[in-house]
This record gives structure tokens, C-alpha cells and sequence, in this order.
């Protein structure tokens, strides 16, 4: 089970759902360092040929053979990320402390409005892949959308530019889904959970409202495969500092 954009909104109970395995990503549950999640069925783990050879996952070296150790260490071999683990360890935590009620209706009363806010605006689709989907207990924090006439990774450049929005765009590892939806170059996703706010929501649908009423302000170009302003003569703020590899400034509606 990829539990990626799962697991920071919905808990989950692997037993119960008969899950032999389940994967996410520290980063979706706000945990620094790089840090991600593999949790398996004992049995498997136990069976399951070592992921990493190396130590911490022999339990016992000889000329002729290796004896493998049981358990998780059987496939993490090496250097752990200790800090890495720690603090998504510390983020589950906090996640796991939530009142399980406010989380989803403070999550849910976003999401409604921002589909709602979407539905108003021409040219602008929003994407579902089931048609009879609960919205008060079957969706989550992520809502897919398209703008009519405009490539997905322009309008997400646009909205991070010239209105401190920031989305994802593209097809998301789910290439076959996007192009059975009529996207072959991908669509846009605003995600968003316990730190987001109704502000938020309203920023991004000002900003495509405009988009759609004016057009785009600044003018834009492809570099190395990315939309990007032309001429962006903005500075760094001084907690931002425009150090290559960093995702620069613009507030993020996607987790």
C-alpha cells in the first residue's frame, strides 16, 4: 500500500486493513532529514531476501555462507539515519496526538471550499477518479484540477510568481491515470493539512480568477524543462537565500 498521501491525513490500521505492506515518506508528515517508512508483515520481513547486504543485517559472516538477522534489521543494512528516524518517530507522534475529528472537519471544510471555489471558475476542471466518492469521509487534502488553454506547469509558475502559491504539477507517478484523463502533460495538485488555512485557499482561487479574467502578468519561459518568469527581478528574502537546490520563497499548497 502506497500510504504517501494517505498517511498525513487519515490513520491507518494495517492489521485491520490487511495490509502485507505499507510505504510513505517522512516529508508528507512534516519530518526533516529525508526519512520514509517501510513496514512489513513479521513473517515476510523474516523470509524476504535482505534488501541492503551489509552490516547490521548479517547476523553472522563465514567463508562458506552469511546468516541473516531477523526482523527490520534483516534489510537495513548499513548506517541508519538515525536523525532522519528520530524526528519522523517525533512526527507521528504529533500526528497520532491529534483530536481525530477537528483534524478531518478543519481538513474537510478547506477541501469543500476550495472545490467548491474551483467549480465557480471557467476553464478550470477539477479531476476525480471515482464519480461516487463520500466527500465528508472519502477524500483527503488533495484536490486535482486543470486550466483550459494553459499548460499545468505555466499556470503553476504563474501562481507561484504572482500570487506565492505553490503546487505541484505534472502527472504525479501515475502516468496511465493521467492520460486516461484526457492530461498526457499532467495537471496541477493543491494539497494541504493540518497547517494550512482557509487563506490559503482563497489566494490560490484569486489567483486563478485572474489568470482567467486578465491573462498572465509577467511573461514566461522554458528552462531546463521548467516554466519560469522571463525577467524575475525579485530578491531573496533573508530566510530564503537563493541557494542552488533550495525550492525558493512561495508559500506551498502542496504537502
Amino acid at each position: 500500500m502506497d500510504a504517501a498521501q494517505l498517511a498525513p491525513h487519515r490513520r491507518i490500521n494495517i492489521s485491520t486493513d490487511d495490509v502485507d505492506y505499507l510505504a510513505f515518506s517522512g516529508h508528507k508528515l512534516y519530518a526533516p532529514f529525508g526519512s520514509g517508512v517501510l513496514v512489513g508483515r513479521t513473517d515476510w520481513l523474516d523470509a524476504g531476501t535482505p534488501h541492503l547486504a551489509g552490516g547490521g543485517a548479517v547476523r553472522e559472516a563465514r567463508l562458506d555462507g552469511v546468516s541473516w538477522a531477523t526482523g527490520p534489521a534483516r534489510h537495513e543494512g548499513g548506517s541508519p539515519n538515525v536523525l532522519g528516524a528520530a524526528t519522523l518517530a517525533r512526527a507521528t507522534q504529533v500526528i497520532a496526538s491529534l483530536d481525530h475529528d477537528r483534524w478531518h472537519a478543519h481538513e474537510a471544510a478547506i477541501r469543500s471550499f476550495l472545490v467548491e471555489g474551483l467549480g465557480k471558475i471557467d476553464g478550470v476542471t477539477v479531476h476525480q477518479i471515482f464519480s461516487d466518492t463520500d466527500a465528508a469521509t472519502g477524500t483527503i487534502g488533495v484536490v486535482n484540477f486543470s486550466v483550459a488553454g494553459y499548460d499545468a506547469g505555466l499556470v503553476a509558475a504563474y501562481l507561484s510568481a504572482e500570487h506565492g502559491v505553490g503546487l505541484r504539477d505534472g502527472r504525479f507517478c501515475a502516468h496511465p491515470l493521467l492520460k486516461r484523463l484526457g492530461l498526457p502533460s499532467g495537471s496541477l495538485r493543491a494539497s494541504f493539512g493540518v497547517g494550512s488555512r482557509l487563506e490559503d485557499a482563497q489566494r490560490l482561487l484569486a489567483g486563478l480568477e485572474q489568470l482567467r479574467r486578465t491573462g498572465l502578468g509577467w511573461d514566461y519561459v522554458v528552462d531546463a524543462g521548467r516554466w519560469v518568469p522571463a525577467n524575475d527581478t525579485r530578491t531573496y528574502p533573508h530566510w530564503a537565500p537563493n541557494t542552488p537546490g533550495t525550492a525558493g520563497a512561495a508559500p506551498c499548497l502542496d504537502d
